[in-house]
């Protein structure tokens, strides 16, 4: 299936305001989501909002009471608009599953089964031209089948899956109170690695990947171990007890470890290959006519600099400093370069390098460097340039975990563009957040023309939302700020949750100013994790519906589901 029409949140019930932080406590502020791109961040001028009640129609499904439940959504009973799966463990452990389609009215119940006892993760793939709710237990992946309400093994692989336990993040050090084994995350291990339309099956382990490519019939093919062990199994980062291969693959890390494969045709033959970064070379795996990749890994170098690969890695940099010392800036200035990306940004057809530089003393106040390394053809390969073609260099300070960078085409007009995002924590910023209850934001876009961008942002944007940083996953307020095309006309929309009973919308506008000025708003109670709302295509009529998924701890959890008209 599409990305845009596979997405999933997992999220516990609501804990009561006197509760000591809740599951993840700071994790759920908008700065932590934003850290490695989780959520795309914005903003945009307060200006007065006019109603958008035109712009969706409105619907409420109730999901059920178990504390936790990972939502998902899909095709999975056949109809025309994608079925709403809901994943949870009863008071028994029980793993229960629960599918509802839509018809006149909403979405209702239509599937309640029990998953296998060992069921542990969960992800959406399209297999045999179906899409399907896939399951993980130790040593095999499964999918549900709806019509018997049962299981079927789909292949049986190891996995290196390693649960995390509830109220432990890496870096936290162990748990402080019993581990909490009442979660089933989704993890996103289906994707179309090869490029043939087909959902293939990524399992990262410390020791590379295996890869399972979907063959035309629905099966697949063994498994093929690629890529080099991970380079940071034996680190330890500051303030953590146990090495990031201890902490193993979960679904936190879980991202931060497929961050490591890039989809890159090297050899340019207009298949997709599979690259690593390995030490200081990189391993390619060619991707053959039958869509399949060659275990044995070529190497090729490149003329660019960098220290190490994915962001994740500046985890593992920032030395013995003590937290005020490293948020103060009391430290010698240090300077990271790591590679960011490869992707097509001229539009030759021909892979570019990005990579991401991050210089200062403080974390707060981190000075941050795009360059672009143009690809070229080369005999045999891709070749990149050793200097820079084009740069970035946002202004002000890149504060460490409250931004976030990305390139997409915001007007659709066949160029990519750059954004930048970030949450004001200067100190003004702080005590507005801390004490104001309001939370400052900025967004920069530049302007893309050939993988070329602008010295300077060609539109700056800035924006205010309500902030609660107390209590437990939902009983603080984190807005939610999401990206997407919800009018259908093939521009990006900013959608920003204003407070708890307030989303504003931005909608995308021809012309260089990207996104209008003035928000269109929706009286509409918005969950208070950012990470209880997400996009995604219902109806595939082009246009991204938004849902909230609304836990509670005292009723039953509450989906809404804004589609877009």
């Amino acid at each position: 299936m599409s990305a845009p029409e596979k997405r999933a949140v997992t999220s516990p019930a609501a804990e009561p305001r006197s509760s000591p932080g809740g599951r993840g406590g700071a994790r759920r502020s908008l700065g932590a989501a934003l850290a490695l791109g989780a959520l795309l961040p914005a903003a945009a001028t307060a200006d007065v909002a006019a109603p958008a009640d035109d712009l969706f129609e409105r619907f409420e499904v109730v999901i059920g009471a178990e504390r936790y439940q990972t939502v998902l959504t899909g095709f999975f009973l056949g109809g025309a608009v994608a079925d709403v799966a809901v994943v949870s463990v009863d008071e028994d452990e029980g793993r229960l599953v629960r599918i509802y389609a839509f018809g006149e009215g909403g979405w209702a119940e239509k599937v309640d089964a029990a998953l296998r006892p060992g069921v542990s993760f969960v992800d959406v793939a399209g297999i045999g031209g179906r899409e399907r709710l896939i399951t993980h237990e130790p040593g095999r992946l499964s999918w549900f089948d709806p019509d018997s309400a049962t299981e079927r093994v789909l292949v049986e692989v190891a996995t290196s899956y390693n649960p995390t336990p509830a109220g432990l993040r890496y870096g936290d050090g162990e748990p402080a109170g019993p581990v909490d084994e009442g979660e089933i995350p989704h993890l996103d291990v289906a994707r179309d690695v090869n490029g043939d339309g087909r959902d293939d099956l990524i399992l990262p382990d410390l020791e590379g990947f295996r890869v399972l490519v979907q063959k035309r019939d629905g099966g697949f093919a063994a498994p093929v171990r690629l890529g080099p062990p991970e380079p940071f199994r034996d680190a330890i980062a500051r303030g953590a007890r146990r090495s990031y291969g201890e902490v193993g693959i979960s679904a936190l890390t879980a991202p931060w470890y497929l961050g490591r494969m890039h989809e890159v045709d090297y050899d340019r033959d207009g298949r997709g290959d599979l690259v690593f970064w390995h030490e200081d070379q990189f391993d390619v795996h060619y991707q053959d006519a039958d869509g399949l990749f060659d275990p044995v890994a070529e190497t090729f170098t490149t003329g660019v600099a960098f220290d190490s690969d994915g962001a994740y890695s500046l985890l593992f940099g920032l030395g013995d400093a003590g937290t005020m010392r490293l948020i103060l800036g009391l430290r010698a200035s240090s300077r990271r370069t790591v590679l960011h990306s490869f992707r097509d940004l001229n539009g030759d057809r021909v892979a570019d390098l990005v990579t991401l530089s991050l210089e200062g003393r403080s974390l707060l106040r981190q000075r941050s460097l795009y360059e672009v390394h143009f690809g070229a053809p080369a005999p045999g390969g891709t070749s990149f340039a050793r200097e820079a073609g084009t740069a970035i260099r946002p202004p002000g300070g890149q504060p460490w975990g409250y931004s976030a960078a990305w390139f997409e085409d915001f007007d659709g007009d066949g160029q990519v563009d750059f954004a930048f995002g970030r949450v004001r924590t200067g100190i003004g910023g702080m005590i507005r957040a801390l004490l104001g209850g309001s939370l400052g934001m900025d967004l920069e876009l530049y302007r893309g023309a050939d993988g070329l961008y602008p010295d300077r942002a060609t539109v700056r944007r800035r924006i205010t939302t309500d902030f609660d940083p107390r209590g437990g996953r939902d009983a603080g307020f984190f807005p939610a700020v999401l990206v997407g095309d919800v009018s259908g006309d093939g521009r990006s929309d900013l959608l920003v949750g204003k407070s708890r009973e307030e989303l504003h919308v931005y909608l995308g506008v021809p012309g260089p100013e990207l996104l209008a000025s003035a928000p269109r708003a929706l009286a509409v109670t918005v969950p208070g994790d950012e990470r209880n709302s997400w996009l995604v295509d219902l109806d595939r009529d082009g246009k991204q519906d938004l849902l909230m998924h609304h836990p509670s701890a005292t009723e039953p959890h509450r989906l809404t589901v804004l589609m877009a008209r």
